[in-house]
């Protein structure tokens, strides 16, 4: 199909048919890989509840193997959205899927830290082109007006929602089958499904509009009309598109916004639980593993609805800055209720806000650098570039809450920190915007 055929005159109802296929088709497809890829990063916060004492880790050895994921997941990340440009999403995704599923599985057998560190950077090197990738790939089905409630529904929090408490079952009711621990039988029986969803992806996943069999040449004259590809097909990869995002000083300020942002995100997927369950202890109330992984769930229920609606609003106002600037405002406002709370209902609003607007905000933080890149491979490098350096944060956040743990006794500082980055983050997001119109 080429861009001549997708600038034809295509009926409304068409039109509208043709887009509702692609995000039935797509769309939950993407949602699973998104629940798999987070819930095998994520579920060491809920092996924590037992596997630190098992293996003798500290909070602050256990920050360090929760934030040393992010090594391997900086270093092949660019690489990583330049194959899935050059060889295809559906090939190379399911290539990273069935590597980051046998890594997860493995995790399960680790005998100490040292071993814990090694898989965590195996599993972010091999899970590190999936956030990009996914992000790429919705660009080539999706107009701009639409990505934003696009990729949040494509990346809802299911992993915490349900994974969770599935987390927390298996950890309880598993420990000492076969006499391995819970937690170990949690990241085996988690780690094994993504191998089969990565085969899934390379029968199901159609790379581009062009290419999708499934809609009729009409449907695709539809999708192509609102996102025509390339001209002259793929286009080659030059240095000049590694090196100009060195230069570019508003991808730069939206990307260290981006990692500010992902301080308090890591905070959530690392700590949430054993968070909750200090805070219950400090109000002399006493959870158990499954009534933990239930309030973490319910936690991020709010979390959905206020992100859904943010997106929506956001695409139809057609406005990115604000919007983005705002979710991390109201993260940053949650973290000081949560640590000033007079009580555990008041603490859990607190950490409901908080993870409210990291949701509101992270979705629409992805979509910023795009708007600001020609198609092609400096969208690639850039979305890869941004979250390189947004998992900065996901790098120093886990191990910086850990140690502030261990010196203080408590996670009141390491949120202080986290609600300080948030505001920043705030503040750099506006700048950002302030450098494009100077520039413009």
């Amino acid at each position: 199909m080429t861009t001549a055929a997708a600038g034809t005159a295509v009926p409304p109802e068409v039109r509208r048919r043709a887009l509702r296929k692609v995000a039935w088709r797509l769309v939950p497809l993407v949602l699973l890989m998104y629940t798999a890829a987070f819930l095998d990063r994520v579920n060491l916060g809920t092996a924590a509840l037992t596997m630190n004492a098992d293996l003798g880790l500290s909070a602050a050895a256990f920050g360090f193997a929760t934030g040393i994921f992010s090594a391997g997941y900086i270093a092949l990340q660019i690489p990583s959205n330049l194959a899935l440009h050059r060889v295809g999403p559906r090939r190379w995704l399911a290539l990273l899927m069935v590597c980051w599923g046998a890594v997860a599985t493995c995790t399960g057998f680790v005998q100490g830290e040292g071993s814990l560190i090694t898989l965590r950077v195996l599993l972010g090197a091999a899970e590190s082109g999936f956030l990009p990738g996914m992000l790429l790939y919705l660009t080539y089905w999706f107009a701009p007006a639409r990505r934003g409630l696009i990729s949040v529904i494509a990346s809802l929090p299911l992993y915490a929602v349900i994974g969770t408490p599935l987390s927390a079952v298996i950890l309880q009711g598993t420990d000492g089958l076969g006499g391995l621990a819970g937690w170990r039988w949690m990241f085996i029986l988690e780690g094994l499904p993504s191998v089969l969803i990565g085969l899934l992806v390379l029968l199901w996943l159609t790379d581009r509009p062009e290419k999708a069999r499934w809609l009729t040449p009409q449907e695709r004259a539809a999708v192509l009309a609102e996102v025509p590809p390339p001209e002259g097909g793929r286009p080659r990869i030059r240095l000049a598109d590694l090196t100009g995002r060195l230069r570019d000083a508003r991808l730069l300020t939206f990307a260290f916004a981006t990692g500010l942002l992902w301080v308090g995100f890591a905070a959530l997927t690392a700590f949430l639980p054993l968070i909750i369950a200090g805070f219950a202890e400090s109000y002399d109330t006493r959870l158990t593993l499954v009534q933990t992984g239930l309030v973490t769930a319910l936690v991020y229920l709010p979390a959905i609805g206020v992100a859904l609606f943010w997106a929506r609003h956001s695409d139809r106002r057609a406005e990115r800055v604000w919007h983005s600037a705002a979710g991390a405002l109201l993260a940053a406002l949650g973290v000081l209720v949560a640590i000033n709370g007079n009580g555990l209902v008041v603490t859990l609003i607190g950490t409901v806000l908080l993870t409210a607007g990291i949701y509101a905000s992270l979705s629409l933080m992805w979509q910023l650098p795009i708007g600001h890149l020609q198609p092609g491979p400096a969208v690639a490098v850039g979305i890869a570039f941004t979250t390189t350096l947004g998992n900065l944060g996901s790098f120093a956040s886990p191990y910086v809450i850990g140690w502030l743990r261990d010196s203080s006794g408590d996670y009141d500082s390491g949120l202080y920190f986290v609600a300080a980055s948030l505001f920043a983050c705030a503040a750099l997001t506006v700048l950002a915007d302030r450098i494009r119109v100077k520039e413009s």
